[in-house]
């Protein structure tokens, strides 16, 4: 017969209860950069961000969720299908904390030193986009006109003389290549 797998303190077996949801969680990279979802449906939620402002419990409940799923149906559990972990493998969690209450992080958290994910700072705005647009415009046009070859004042003249004799000995009705003998 079989062994019998390690226990954690709450006599749960280890491989399931060993670790915090939030270490293996698929939006923590999320968490680090500081980046979490708002609100239901905000930008951040369709993004996949972090759930831990909308009252994630992943941070202080050992399961494995993260790795394990639903039925080990890949994408079925919780954070999986966009709502917060709840916490319902902890006692002191589940039915003692409000839903959408966060909960202590007892672990390393995202800088200070990493700029606001809101920062009104680094917008282009639809005016400074037009404005770009004149002067590039502006920038291009030069150029090309810079790269034309054009006549001279003295080239232009001759060429103008030429067209103009043309002009008048066709009016005559005399071809302007043939001289008169």
């Amino acid at each position: 017969m079989g062994k019998l797998p390690a226990l954690d303190e709450f006599n749960r077996p280890k491989f399931a209860y060993d670790r915090v949801i939030h270490e293996n969680c698929p939006r923590r990279a999320h968490f680090d950069a500081g980046r979490f979802a708002a609100a239901f449906g905000d930008e951040g939620h369709r993004k996949g961000w972090c759930l831990y402002k909308l009252g994630c419990k992943g941070p202080v409940t050992h399961a494995a969720c993260a790795t394990r799923h639903f039925n080990e149906i890949p994408g079925v559990w919780p954070i999986g299908v966009g709502t917060p972990c709840v916490g319902c493998t902890e006692k002191g969690v589940v039915w003692q904390m409000a839903t959408f209450e966060t909960v202590p992080i007892h672990l390393a958290t995202p800088p200070e030193t990493y700029p606001p994910i809101y920062s009104a700072a680094g917008r282009l705005q639809v005016g400074a986009a037009a404005l770009v647009g004149a002067i590039t415009g502006a920038v291009g046009g030069a150029a090309w006109v810079a790269s034309q070859r054009f006549q001279s004042s003295a080239e232009a003249g001759v060429t103008r003389v030429a067209a103009d004799i043309a002009y008048a000995e066709k009016l005559k009705g005399k071809p302007a290549d043939k001289k008169e003998d």
